[in-house]
């Protein structure tokens, strides 16, 4: 997913946890894949929700040089 500086996300709004499922959707995945393959970034908010840090969302699939 490419963005140039127009449609960044401000450094705030990248720190905001947002559901698995439009997690996946931004991956272009289903949210049982998201949760296998990036188990690692899923965050405990309750005990019946489950979050990801939109920032770790949208970087997925980019390297290091990119972000």
């Amino acid at each position: 997913m490419q963005m140039d500086n127009a449609t960044k996300p401000d450094w705030l709004a990248l720190k905001q946890k947002i559901p698995i499922k439009k997690a996946a959707a931004l991956n272009d995945m289903s949210e049982d894949s998201f949760r296998r393959h990036h188990r690692h970034l899923i965050k405990k908010v309750s005990p019946r929700r489950d979050a990801v840090v939109l920032g770790d969302a949208l970087a997925i699939g980019q390297s290091k040089s990119e972000a």
